[in-house]
């Protein structure tokens, strides 16, 4: 049986060219980050509300506190997949802007808790009104997709997943 070059390429092509997918996807992704974090900025300027942190990643903390509160310094490490060195980071800065305080629960004095602030709980839910609205807008993007095709790009975002954790 004869082998025609061009299909044997095409492997070796394809693999190219999603490589080069990927590449465009982070920078617009870095890019949408970049975005969401003015957004973020504009909207608390627009409520008056006081200065925020300065990255995603404080400010995802900050959600994770307010979706499970109260929620010990492990388990958000263990839900955003952080270091527990860069939890400790962050809710230092989170407790100095007063967006998060300590708390203990009664049967158990020894292990902190945190939970939002007033002042945190505003925040917390201006960034989920962002979200939800871009959950949305991402739903209605998966729409152009099969089932068998979702199941595809499901099974290439955990492969993903694991392949940057590996680096």
């Amino acid at each position: 049986m004869e082998c025609d070059s061009e299909s044997m390429d095409y492997p070796v092509n394809i693999k190219a060219l999603i490589y080069e997918q990927l590449l465009h996807f982070s920078h617009l992704h870095e890019q949408r980050m970049e975005l969401e974090l003015k957004e973020i900025q504009d909207m608390v300027q627009l409520r008056q509300l006081k200065s925020i942190p300065g990255n995603l990643s404080t400010i995802h903390v900050l959600d994770c506190i307010g979706h499970y509160e109260p929620i010990n310094h492990s388990a958000i490490a263990e839900k955003l997949k952080l270091s527990k060195a860069s939890i400790t980071k962050i809710s230092k800065k989170l407790l100095e802007l007063d967006l998060i305080r300590r708390t203990q629960l009664n049967d158990n004095r020894k292990e902190v808790y945190f939970r939002l602030t007033p002042h945190g709980k505003q925040m917390y839910d201006l960034h989920r009104d962002l979200h939800e609205e871009e959950e949305q807008r991402f739903i209605q993007f998966l729409g152009d997709y099969s089932e068998s095709e979702l199941q595809t790009i499901f099974k290439f975002f955990q492969g993903m997943s694991r392949y940057v954790d590996k680096r």
